[in-house]
């Protein structure tokens, strides 16, 4: 495997983390409960996003860590972890509107879809997508095979699947910052399984 793609295996092990979270969270235990789950994440993200930028030398509890574990390098040098911050802030606000199952779909679309992506992307390279030289078709195929499993996994119908994760798969390859990704893909996906309910 190569040395790219286990420093991205290693970022991805955390960007996974509330993917295998969100039926537990959002289904089982309900939109209340994953609402004030999601709006402590997002909190704490972005007060440690202040931190960076003010350049505080504090330690916010688990996001100090994740930054430490997750951050490129040019997130390292220029004091911004925005793409968590996004992230959280896509997941408060899809969890508070959304029925659980396709909430929990949607957080699972973003956090493995966008995994399965770029560690593909990374390890099997191959053809660079034509309106976006930085992605890989194997990268987007990965993106497309996790976000449909992550559908049916949570419990949403064959063809609104289907639908959302073309749709998921397309913002991710479009978009050009691995930052906004972070509220391209949820957001493509909750609208379109939204759309489809």
């Amino acid at each position: 495997m190569k040395q790219e793609t286990l420093r991205e295996l290693r970022r991805k092990s955390i960007h996974v983390i509330p993917g295998v979270l969100a039926i537990p969270v959002v289904v089982w235990l309900g939109n209340p409960i994953a609402t004030a789950i999601a709006a402590f994440f997002f909190a704490l993200y972005a007060v440690h996003e202040a931190v960076l930028r003010l350049g505080l030398r504090v330690e916010v509890p688990i996001a100090s860590h994740t930054f430490r574990v997750m951050a490129r390098r040019e997130e390292l040098e220029g004091g911004y972890f925005t793409g968590t911050v996004y992230f959280w802030f896509s997941t408060l606000l899809i969890v508070a509107l959304m029925e659980p199952h396709r909430a929990a779909a949607s957080v699972m679309v973003s956090s493995f879809g966008d995994a399965a992506a770029a560690v593909v992307g990374r390890e099997v390279g191959g053809p660079r997508l034509p309106f976006n030289r930085r992605k890989t078709l194997a990268g987007s195929a990965a993106m497309f095979l996790a976000a449909f499993a992550s559908c049916l996994v949570a419990g949403v119908p064959l063809f609104p699947s289907l639908v959302a994760s073309i749709v998921s798969t397309l913002a991710e390859a479009a978009t050009t910052s691995s930052t906004l990704d972070e509220l391209t893909v949820p957001a493509a996906s909750a609208l379109t399984l939204g759309l489809l309910a």
